[in-house]
């Protein structure tokens, strides 16, 4: 598994995501942990969160479908309460009720299985790729 492909010719993975996203319709928030921690170089948990300026409950199904059908590496989930989100369920499963360990969770993943980490990488680019198509 190569993490460190060159990727200077194809606009980050957090631009790429927001413009994918932007095509449902215009987007009121956005996050995405940039792809490498930018001082120690590590691959960190990937997910995507968003909110739409005006949902539409007609895309929820989209979201759900690319989440649990173009991974391959793990199990992935969306959300929609007030903020959208995709991630791997890990990560959601080790963030708690209601989220509120959500930065902890996401740091230790992110510092004790960097394979799980280049895995879901993989797997969000394939989401992003379903989404886009």
């Amino acid at each position: 598994m190569n993490t460190t492909a060159d990727t200077s010719s194809t606009p980050a993975r957090g631009e790429r995501a927001r413009e994918v996203l932007s095509a449902y319709g215009r987007l009121a928030w956005f996050r995405q942990p940039v792809e490498r921690h930018p001082t120690y170089g590590y691959l960190q948990v990937p997910f995507v969160a968003w909110r739409f300026e005006t949902p539409h409950d007609e895309l929820r199904e989209i979201f759900d479908s690319a989440a649990r059908t173009a991974p391959t590496n793990a199990e992935w989930t969306f959300t929609s309460r007030r903020n959208w989100m995709i991630a791997p369920s890990l990560l959601i499963e080790k963030a708690g009720p209601g989220g509120s360990l959500f930065n902890e969770a996401a740091l230790s993943i992110t510092t004790s299985d960097q394979g799980f980490c280049a895995a879901a990488s993989e797997d969000l680019e394939a989401i992003l790729r379903e989404l886009a198509g």
